[in-house]
């Protein structure tokens, strides 16, 4: 039986050149999704020697890719202050680490060729790899150039935003996280412990209206917001995910307030007490 060759032959040798560009890039992407820390939702306070407040977190904390930092959270100046505190697309690249994780990747693809072919008795041209050099760094230029121009939006792990919430009487300051990655409501429990409240939120016609639920952290004025299900019952499990997350001014007794409406969304007039992961009823 007449083997096949694991590496092409003649001039379709140079697809595996496209083929390492692809997945150098491919994987550098993929790698900048790699956040630490995770819990950064809002802005921590800047007065030197003062601890951060629970999902604070200050300049240059948040930071993202692997196995080099390629994207720390920067001073935005005065916009967009919605990410103050967190990595989002007005943070650049950094221009050394992008280039040297990109050639990590590289290099790893390429072992993982050479590694095939030897398993099949060939052996891998080095000019190929001399090629793909620096056509990996004018691709990791182009990125670096991309990120200033135009930012990365899957950079980091969500955003900051204004959020209305009002008692029949008053309106108070709040300001919410809204992620744009899937976060499980087991996450935060782990890192704040139970919540201590639960509310339930209706929306949309009365025909058509939908129940919502909100989690509340009373030690540190936290409320957590679940999506809306089309269902009187609801389930809350470890991996539901979340919609919000919404921080009160410090030192705010949200418990003490009458609060009616969060996000456009009435509450439901008695909140219930925390008891865990399954089934609740309004």
């Amino acid at each position: 039986m007449k083997t096949i060759p694991f590496f092409p032959l003649g001039r379709r040798r140079y697809l595996l050149v496209v083929v390492n560009l692809l997945l150098a890039i491919g994987l550098t992407v993929l790698s900048i999704r790699y956040v630490q820390p995770k819990d950064c939702y809002r802005l921590c306070g800047v007065e030197e020697g003062k601890p951060c407040l629970p999902g604070g977190c200050r300049f240059g904390e948040q930071k993202a890719g692997w196995p080099l930092t390629v994207f720390v959270d920067t001073p935005g100046g005065g916009s967009p202050t919605d990410g103050w505190g967190l990595l989002g697309p007005e943070d650049p690249p950094l221009v050394m680490p992008l280039l040297l994780t990109v050639l990590f990747y590289s290099i790893l693809v390429w072992l993982v060729i050479f590694i095939m072919g030897l398993i099949q008795g060939q052996m891998l041209d080095p000019k190929l790899i001399l090629l793909a050099l620096p056509m990996n760094v004018l691709l990791a230029a182009f990125l670096w150039m991309f990120g200033w121009s135009s930012g990365f939006d899957i950079i980091g792990r969500g955003h900051g935003e204004q959020v209305d919430v009002a008692s029949a009487t008053s309106a108070y300051p709040a300001r919410g996280f809204s992620p744009t990655v899937s976060i499980p409501l087991e996450e935060l429990i782990e890192n704040y412990g139970d919540p201590d409240y639960v509310w339930f939120t209706s929306a949309g016609p009365t025909e058509a209206t939908t129940t919502g639920m909100l989690l509340y952290w009373n030690s540190i004025n936290m409320f957590v917001e679940l999506p809306q299900i089309a269902n009187k019952t609801y389930a809350v499990h470890k991996r539901t995910g979340i919609e919000m997350i919404i921080f009160f001014v410090d030192g705010q007794d949200v418990t003490a307030q009458n609060i009616t409406v969060v996000e456009g969304k009435p509450l439901s007039g008695e909140k219930f007490a925390w008891t865990g992961y399954g089934n609740y009823q309004p």
